[in-house]
């Protein structure tokens, strides 16, 4: 049955598949669709972030104030929607508005609405507006539940997990698991282009300006030592006692360390990428970072920035010397993990 009018909405953050199958299911059952885009003053809103976010109309989970300077701007979100529905050719049947409650609309007299597009886990939110309608004396709204998109992996694609790192907005997860059960070696033809930065060179970069960071990495031993030496406390090191491939160090204090630092060694020859590294990797950000976390490198470090990028949540800054040229600062992006993804999908597994 076609209805006439249908509301639906959602933060749409980092538009992605499942949000792609949403609003083309409001679309087959429904002439007209209204969709109300979250603002970012609702999205700021505390209570919003802690007691309504799992249960509104959109099924992105919001969490910590970290993860909410993670999401998109209105405008981004806006535009992101908008090229969709035009990619749909369906500009005259859905209107894009600003929402700033959970409502939107859906309480005007004035629209004869019929029927609400919620998400699976987003039904108390419809609950909550039909019961809301009830009290006002309107008639209730249809519920109708769009299907769940899977991942790769067979769970839920979400603008979290994309924010989150673990997958890009198709659902491909950017660490494969058998990276997880394979080592990796780097072809000698291809050395010449992983020796490209991965980010933005500087000659000199100022620990100080790191420190607001969500997540701050430094990979190398004088990169470490560097940022131990200006408190910059970052959450994750990597080292492996040598600079320019020649042993220099021989404990954590020498790099400035405090000693009261998780220590996870992993082994990891030149020029590869081990599953020990990988699991490592994967391994800390999983963790709470109570205390700070020191990857030791038996081996070396040279490509321990690929997997870093890959496990790393967006907006992580990694930074990495490059050597005679400099320092380098990665701001962990979608395109950056799809540029890592691509690199070392390249290597040859051993």
């Amino acid at each position: 049955m076609v209805n006439n009018l249908v509301v639906c909405g959602g933060t749409f953050d980092h538009f992605h598949k499942g949000h792609e199958k949403f609003l083309n299911f409001a679309l087959s059952i429904g002439r007209k669709i209204i969709v109300g885009l979250t603002s970012d003053k609702y999205l700021r809103n505390s209570k919003f972030i802690h007691s309504v976010s799992r249960s509104t109309v959109s099924s992105d989970r919001i969490g910590s104030g970290q993860d909410l300077e993670l999401i998109e701007t209105f405008t981004q979100r806006e535009n992101a929607v908008l090229e969709f529905v035009k990619k749909e050719q369906a500009l005259d049947r859905i209107e894009l508005i600003k929402i700033d409650d959970l409502f939107g609309p859906t309480l005007s007299k004035d629209l004869l609405i019929d029927a609400v597009v919620v998400s699976d886990d987003s039904k108390k939110g419809a609950d909550i507006i039909n019961q809301r309608r009830k009290e006002l004396g309107l008639s209730l709204l249809k519920v109708l539940v769009a299907s769940p998109v899977k991942a790769e992996d067979g769970k839920l694609i979400s603008s979290a997990r994309i924010r989150d790192g673990e997958i890009n907005r198709v659902g491909r997860l950017y660490v494969k698991p058998a990276w997880l059960k394979t080592d990796l070696v780097l072809p000698e033809d291809l050395r010449q282009k992983f020796k490209e930065p991965m980010g933005v060179l500087y000659q000199e970069i100022n620990p100080k300006n790191e420190k607001n960071s969500p997540c701050i990495i430094s990979v190398g031993d004088e990169t470490s030592k560097k940022f131990n030496e200006n408190s910059v406390r970052q959450n994750i090191s990597v080292v492996d006692f040598k600079v320019a491939r020649k042993e220099k160090f021989s404990s954590f204090s020498e790099l400035g360390f405090e000693g009261n630092e998780n220590v996870i060694t992993v082994s990891n020859p030149r020029g590869h990428i081990t599953s020990d590294l990988f699991n490592a990797i994967l391994k800390v950000f999983k963790s709470d970072f109570k205390n700070r976390i020191i990857l030791k490198v038996t081996g070396e470090e040279d490509l321990a920035v690929l997997p870093l990028i890959l496990a790393a949540p967006l907006g992580t800054i990694i930074c990495y010397g490059q050597p005679n040229k400099g320092l380098v600062k990665v701001t962990v992006s979608t395109t950056i993990k799809d540029r890592a993804y691509d690199l070392v999908s390249k290597l040859r597994p051993i």
